[in-house]
């Protein structure tokens, strides 16, 4: 039997007010202290452990380091480790706006409201910190499905815990730094990550059998991208231009629309200028035509707006930068031959690739560019040749100039040493007049002479040999000046050999490396020769194709009944007229009163000024004109295909007729 009392509802609030009133301050200080304490605690033992475990990582990889350098090894990658220390504050905030989200706004007890947090930011910690993990596990450290996965999930519940922030936000100054608390703090940990995972699994991510998988985020995803790409066409911006860039190419555009302005307003003067005439009405004496007041609005916006605006535009384009002009070229192409392509004919003989090839300005700029650059560094070549022939015609003359220096001082040499025997045998020769002189003194001194004879004849002898000692000192001096001159004269001349070889080196390195910039240069210009002959050959085989499918198309006309060709009036009177009729014959007399120049112009060209004259239509003046083509051929014994083709079209045509 259940008691009354366990059938009432406990109040806990009324019991929790009461149990706070009771209790005496001095509990909850101690309680509160307490509290503090424990989380002191708890912090310090944890903060000790993150250290103890951040050295025992870096020894392990330390050790590691050391086996693989020992080994010859690859080194292997620093671990990962994630520090949320410095993110306190930024969780702390999110995780309260996530509280009260949960508790104001959903409307969640304590309980359901702890729950409701772990779910988010907590759970966001967790998977960041599996992700680094896995990081630390695979040696290749790559981004994986399995991380990618991750990855999306935990910025998933980053947003949706930025946007919980935002909606508790008190105002709205404060909701974007709310918003920023949660995303801030996930960056910060997601940037190491993304610096260590910078490679990607070619493996996963090209080489998936089964493709890609249709779903919601890849519709998602697709049409975010398509929506960027619509607004990037919208705004006519490359998405690969740097900002620089993207202004460059601005100006060009620019440039090239205004130039298309003023190409129409003169294009349309010239017009009225033949319906008006060279005659100008004043407006006192007579009505002004529509013409001419139109012609005199475009005077006005001619001088006033359009043409300032064109040349202003040309300025700001930089056109002198071969970028920036090929850029202006190739928008000035495309919108004066929009007509042209809009009016193409893709039929069996049409000018579509032709005009292809005249629209790609960049290719055929290119193929100049890279010719223009062969002749310069032929250009470049050539002058260093000559160069370096001259410096081998300065060693040359040096080598020359030093030949004589070195015989000079040969022959200055020899002269040395013939008078320095010259000089010996004076010596020798006065030695013996000094002993004969000394023989005589010895005679007068044994004879009577006097002391007065014999100190005259001394002081005589003394003079004559001082005069001879001065001349041998001067002569001495005169030798030994002109062997200083040819010593340095013989320097000089070696140190300009020195000299020249060495410009002769540096000027045989310039040349080498002129000559590999021609060749480099010749092998860019061969391959756009090589380029442009293979657009060439897929042109004329795609021009060979459609001759033969028109072929087909022909034989199978043939074999339809009269009636449903009698629509086609214009061309069954053009083939008629190609079996012999008068038509054709007046077609040749047309063509031969024409000048070369006017005959080399285009089929269609020429079809167009036959038509007046003719009175035939476009296709069977053109008809007339392949059948001529194919007799001139026939006649000067050039091959052609489709000779058996058009003799069977024209034996059916005949039978028609």
């Amino acid at each position: 039997m259940i008691s009354a009392a366990a059938t009432d509802t406990i109040d806990w609030r009324r019991a929790a007010d009461r149990l706070v009133n009771d209790t005496p301050t001095w509990v909850f200080a101690v309680a509160a202290g307490a509290v503090l304490v424990t989380v002191l605690i708890v912090g310090a033992m944890a903060l000790s452990r993150s250290s103890k475990q951040q050295a025992e990582r870096d020894k392990h990889h330390s050790e590691a380091v050391e086996r693989a350098q020992e080994k010859g090894q690859p080194l292997p990658p620093k671990p990962l480790h994630m520090d949320p220390k410095p993110l306190i504050g930024g969780i702390a905030v999110s995780l309260n706006g996530l509280w009260g989200f949960a508790q104001d706004t959903v409307g969640l007890s304590f309980f359901f409201a702890v729950g409701f947090v772990s779910m988010f930011d907590v759970l966001e910690m967790r998977l960041f910190s599996d992700m680094y993990k896995m990081a630390n596990a695979d040696p290749r450290r790559r981004w994986t499905r399995q991380l990618k996965l991750m990855r999306a999930t935990a910025w998933g519940f980053v947003f949706a815990s930025a946007a919980a922030n935002v909606v508790h936000a008190p105002n709205v100054w404060a909701a974007p730094f709310l918003a920023v608390m949660p995303i801030g703090a996930a960056w910060v940990i997601y940037v190491p990550l993304q610096n260590a995972l910078a490679g990607e699994d070619p493996e996963e991510e090209t080489k998936r059998p089964e493709g890609t998988k249709p779903g919601p985020f890849r519709l998602a995803g697709l049409l975010w991208r398509r929506l960027w790409a619509w607004g990037f066409r919208v705004a006519g911006l490359d998405v690969n231009d740097r900002a620089d860039e993207m202004v460059r190419r601005a100006r060009a555009r620019d440039a090239a629309d205004a130039s298309y302005a003023l190409r129409k307003v003169l294009k349309e003067k010239e017009q009225l200028e033949a319906v008006v005439g060279t005659a100008v009405v004043r407006r006192g004496r007579g009505k002004v035509s529509e013409e001419q007041k139109r012609l005199d609005v475009l005077n006005r916006a001619l001088e006033k707006k359009v043409r300032p605006k064109a040349q202003t535009a040309l300025e700001l384009a930089e056109t002198q930068d071969p970028e920036q002009g090929l850029q202006l070229m190739q928008r000035m192409a495309w919108l004066t031959r929009a007509d042209d392509v809009a009016m193409l004919d893709y039929g069996p003989n049409s000018p579509a690739m032709q005009v292809l090839e005249e629209l790609n300005i960049a290719a055929n700029a290119d193929f100049l560019k890279s010719r223009k650059r062969a002749q310069d560094a032929d250009q470049k070549a050539a002058e260093a040749e000559e160069i370096r022939r001259n410096a081998e015609k300065a060693v040359a003359e040096a080598g020359e100039k030093l030949a004589a220096v070195e015989k000079a001082l040969e022959e200055t040499r020899k002269q040395a040493e013939e008078a320095q025997q010259q000089a010996a045998a004076e010596r020798e020769t006065e030695a013996n007049r000094l002993k004969a002189i000394r023989e005589e003194r010895t005679l007068l001194e044994s004879s009577d002479a006097t002391a007065a004879q014999l100190y005259q004849k001394t002081a005589e002898e003394l003079d004559a040999l001082k005069g001879q000692m001065n001349g041998l000192q001067e002569e001495r001096g005169r030798l030994s000046t002109a062997y200083d001159q040819v010593q340095k004269q013989a320097q000089e001349a070696s140190e300009k050999a020195l000299r020249l070889e060495g410009e002769q080196r540096a000027l045989t390195v310039r040349l080498e490396t002129l000559q590999a910039e021609r060749a480099r240069f010749e092998t860019e210009a061969t391959n756009a020769l090589k380029e442009a002959e293979e657009a060439r050959n897929e042109t004329e085989d795609a021009r060979r194709d459609l001759v033969r499918l028109q072929g087909q198309m022909s034989a199978l006309d043939a074999q339809r009944p009269v009636s449903a060709r009698a629509q086609q009036s214009g061309r069954v009177d053009a083939r008629i007229g190609s079996a012999g009729g008068d038509s054709r014959q007046r077609v040749r007399d047309l063509l031969d009163a024409m000048s070369p120049e006017e005959r080399s112009q285009s089929q269609r060209k020429l079809a167009e000024q036959l038509m007046g004259p003719l009175g035939l239509s476009l296709d069977g003046v053109r008809n007339h004109l392949r059948a001529i083509k194919q007799e001139d051929e026939e006649a000067a014994g050039v091959p052609n295909p489709r000779a058996e083709q058009d003799s069977a079209e024209e034996d059916s045509e005949d039978g028609e007729e």
